[in-house]
């Protein structure tokens, strides 16, 4: 009979790889396919994290900037449905503040330019699918505590 310890290592081994099936796990019993399916649960919202960790802070972006990158958004039909609406709705009070769009940060920002400071610029356009929908709804989010 395996030790416990030879159990969780080869659980987080295939929990890691995705190489167990659900054929093998049973092969374990109800502890190994137990303990495989919180290893596999762990490994993806381990990686949900990771990708939220790869988006660029908003902290250093001025409010010109996200509304510029908020109209690049809206623009390229990133944000959907409710969202897209309260995003238009958020964009037009900012664009209608004094300064905000005669800024280079806006300008930047409308191409997808993320200002995260140092003169560091994110692009957008480095993003695909659910990652720049998520920064999209970073900056909604942000954009609607600055009104």
């Amino acid at each position: 009979m395996m030790n416990k310890k030879t159990l969780l290592a080869l659980v987080a081994v295939a929990g890691l790889t995705g190489a167990a099936s659900s054929a093998q796990a049973q092969s374990f019993g109800s502890i190994g396919q137990n303990a495989l399916s919180a290893a596999t649960s762990s490994a993806k919202s381990g990686m949900t994290g990771m990708v939220g960790n790869m988006l660029p802070s908003l902290s250093s972006a001025s409010t010109s900037n996200l509304t510029g990158i908020l109209g690049y958004c809206v623009q390229n039909n990133v944000l959907s449905g409710t969202t897209a609406t309260s995003a238009n709705s958020v964009l037009n009070n900012l664009t209608q503040q004094q300064g905000v769009t005669s800024s280079s940060g806006y300008s930047a920002g409308q191409q997808g330019l993320l200002q995260t400071g140092d003169n560091q610029m994110f692009s957008l356009a480095n993003l695909k699918g659910q990652l720049k929908t998520k920064l999209c709804n970073m900056v909604l989010s942000k954009a609607q505590s600055l009104l």
